[in-house]
């Protein structure tokens, strides 16, 4: 094939995945405000605005607040993470990359973009980076999912109700212990890693997996539980925030069984990753889940929202501004280390 026909026939496959990315962008896009809108049909727009004028500002202003441990609480085990990879890491790179991780999160579904904050260790080699990228990712994902499950077979004896959570005390148990299961396995990145190096070992496309765990391999035990501490503390103050929005809005909802229908809500959008940002997903899942507990649709859906724009849009928005690390990769790319 001539040099012409290679190069014709390059710039063809670009055109076509820049043409699929584009046209995934725009599905989403449509399918959030078809989200949204479909949730202003179930709730007029007014109720919205209502519920809005007559939130308690001291209860907005306590969440308001909580935002900066929050946020804390998740760069700083994003910094505990990122420096298993060597006392040279840059600070300045952990702390673009914790923001860019947000704002490449907002952008896409179930937030898959946080994943991307490995891009940015620009000194470390992508696969190590890469793999300290998961194993905190991965926190977040085991205390929501871990701590939801608890949450799910306790939640039905707090005078929570939902026709489709109507089972037996064995049901509830078996979704506690598996709760449990999951939440332990925080305690243990370093055998599972071991795990998966044994079952990838032989085989010879692997290998790059195989010494990009490693990193993950070593990690002490002391190590980790301080990472799942740290994804608790964080999680926990998360929905501190939204019980505070909710009971700012006029819904006393009791603050143990409020806390724990929230989690569940979390853990479903988190599990429904159809949307940029998961916003309209989230707001459709905080009505499922809250009015167990006897709050009103409109009430549900602005506390998400109210959530929504403190932790995950408004992080975001600070990303923008390390947006130009994202435009300098090209170049960065040729100095990475191997």
């Amino acid at each position: 094939m001539s040099t012409q026909a290679t190069n014709a026939a390059l710039s063809t496959v670009t055109l076509s995945a820049r043409a699929k990315r584009v046209s995934g962008l725009v599905f989403k896009i449509l399918l959030t405000v078809a989200l949204l809108a479909a949730l202003f049909w179930q709730v007029e727009w007014h109720e919205i605005t209502d519920s809005l004028a007559r939130m308690d500002g001291a209860g907005l202003l306590l969440a308001v607040i909580l935002w900066i441990p929050n946020l804390y609480l998740q760069y700083f085990r994003w910094k505990l993470t990122a420096k298993r990879a060597g006392s040279d890491v840059r600070d300045e790179d952990i702390r673009a990359s914790f923001w860019l991780g947000h704002t490449l999160g907002f952008a896409t579904p179930g937030r898959v973009g946080a994943f991307g904050r490995a891009l940015f260790l620009t000194n470390v080699p992508l696969g190590k980076a890469a793999a300290l990228t998961v194993l905190e990712r991965t926190y977040a994902a085991v205390t929501v999912n871990g701590l939801g499950l608890i949450s799910l077979g306790i939640l039905p004896y707090l005078g929570w109700h939902a026709s489709w959570a109507n089972w037996t005390t064995k049901i509830s148990a078996l979704l506690i212990a598996t709760g449990l299961c999951i939440l332990l396995s925080g305690l243990i990145p370093g055998t599972i890693a071991r795990l998966l190096q044994r079952m990838l070992g032989k085989r010879t496309w692997s290998q790059k997996v195989v010494d990009s765990l490693e990193t993950i391999a070593t990690i002490p035990a002391t190590a980790a539980a301080v990472y799942l501490l740290l994804a608790v503390l964080s999680l926990l103050v998360s929905l501190c925030q939204f019980v505070l929005v909710l009971h700012a809005l006029g819904a006393t909802v009791p603050i143990v069984a409020g806390m724990m229908a929230v989690l569940l809500n979390f853990v479903l959008k988190g599990n429904i990753p159809l949307t940029m940002g998961n916003l309209g997903v989230g707001e459709w899942t905080a009505l499922l889940c809250l009015r167990g507990l006897g709050v009103h649709d409109a009430q549900a859906i602005t506390a998400s929202l109210t959530i929504f724009t403190l932790n995950v849009a408004l992080p975001a928005i600070i990303g923008l501004g390390y947006l130009r690390r994202v435009f300098a990769l090209p170049k960065n790319w040729s100095t990475r280390p191997a």
